[in-house]
């Protein structure tokens, strides 16, 4: 199964895992709500603080905020102060964009760390995303979730409430998964051809077969199962334990959040 050495790993990240480039979406989802619901109204938005925007963050109740400050708190602090002087422009677009930008910035800086995270904290991660795809299989066509695979959330036409609360969980999790790796002092090992024999094996007997590895491997977005295909390998990767377990997930949250 050595299509899945280094090709495979890049295949399956631009493919099953760009609901990590979709953070900066639900950030600025929560920026936008934000503003509309506060900024618009008030009558001296140039008097906006920080505090302010915390509090407002707060009550919308998004995971992915909680974790990034507590994770990261000067991290969040620097978030804060970004969004504060965007929303005191009434701007929506500069809200979104400046939410976006930060969390793509903090993806990109701790993405390196992924490979250190320990096992608990990568399967939580990865079960999200097979939580999020799941979702997607049982609401959309076959051709809506291949695009999915490809663009995020513009393939689905009207994103549902428990969309967003899985969506919130990837983010979630994964910036725990950051935060976990800074202090883990866990090894950061690559996979080796044994731990990719491992997933193979786990994938063909969770009923993959040999065309579904192809799509995955070739990004093959006419493959009617595709879906499906990422999601037992997905499951695959979440059955092993031990250290070659850990090695294969988080190699593939690594790709995923260096992109």
């Amino acid at each position: 199964m050595s299509r899945w050495k280094g090709l495979g790993v890049a295949a399956v990240a631009a493919l099953s895992f760009v609901a990590v480039k979709m953070l900066p979406w639900v950030l600025g989802f929560a920026g936008g709500k934000y503003l509309y619901q506060t900024v618009a109204g008030s009558s001296a938005p140039q008097a906006l603080t920080t505090a302010d925007v915390n509090a407002e963050i707060q009550k919308q109740g998004f995971q992915i905020f909680k974790a990034i400050a507590q994770e990261f708190p000067d991290d969040y602090d620097a978030m804060l102060s970004k969004i504060t002087a965007a929303a005191r422009s009434e701007s929506e677009l500069e809200v979104r964009n400046a939410s976006r930008q930060a969390v793509a910035d903090l993806r990109h800086r701790y993405a390196p760390l992924l490979p250190s995270t320990p096992d608990s904290n990568a399967s939580e991660a990865l079960s999200a995303q097979l939580d999020m795809l799941n979702h997607v299989m049982a609401r959309e066509t076959p051709a809506t979730c291949n695009n999915y695979l490809r663009n995020g959330p513009d393939a689905i036409s009207a994103p549902s409430d428990d969309f967003m609360a899985d969506l919130d969980r990837i983010g979630a999790t994964l910036f725990h998964a950051f935060g976990a790796a800074k202090g883990s002092g866990l090894l950061a090992a690559a996979p080796a051809d044994q731990d990719w024999s491992l997933v193979a094996d786990a994938f063909t007997s969770n009923g993959g077969t040999p065309a579904e590895m192809d799509a995955i491997a070739n990004v093959n977005q006419d493959f009617a199962g595709l879906c499906p295909a990422v999601a037992k390998l997905y499951m695959a990767a979440l059955s092993l334990t031990g250290e070659p377990g850990r090695h294969i997930k988080t190699a593939l949250l690594y790709e995923l959040a260096k992109n």
